[in-house]
């Protein structure tokens, strides 16, 4: 009976290489000196192998010298990295983002004030100055409901981006 494969898992990863490389699983096999069950196996999560890095390159390098685009294993790899990453520390990468924005629309706002501030500044030049402001108080609102909710605190209101 044929497994199901999880999209983003390493098991599709090698099945996609399988599919392009010449001779499938048994060509993964010989690539990487490797018995074709035991290539099979990387891929199972019902078994304990796992692949060695040097056998993941190894793999990728085959798929695209048979003309495949992209490397399967490491985008693979990638991916799940990246959801581990937004899993763990997805608060403070977006306190990080939000600091960021904050940052950027505070020395905007700096910018502006100090033209709309010039003697004889015209009408325009304060209304940017008062826009670049507000943005910037936006921003700071946003960072501050995250930092509110990073210990633990009501963030109040959600403010759209």
């Amino acid at each position: 009976m044929t497994k199901l494969r999880a999209p983003g898992s390493i098991d599709a990863a090698l099945s996609r290489i399988a599919g392009l490389v010449p001779d499938g699983w048994a060509g993964m096999a010989s690539t990487v000196d490797r018995k074709e069950r035991t290539v099979r196996n990387w891929g199972d999560p019902d078994t304990p192998e796992s692949i060695p890095l040097e056998c993941a390159i190894a793999l990728d390098l085959a798929y695209i010298a048979a003309g495949g685009v992209g490397a399967p294993i490491h985008e693979t790899y990638a991916l799940q990295l990246e959801l581990q990453l937004q899993t763990k520390f997805g608060d403070i990468l977006q306190l990080a983002t939000l600091n960021a924005e904050f940052i950027l629309e505070a020395g905007q706002a700096g910018a502006a004030v100090i033209q709309a501030t010039a003697p004889g500044a015209p009408e325009k030049l304060k209304r940017e100055a008062l826009r670049e402001s507000e943005e910037a108080a936006t921003a700071l609102a946003r960072t501050i409901a995250a930092l509110r909710r990073s210990v633990g605190m009501p963030g109040g209101p959600e403010v759209p981006p």
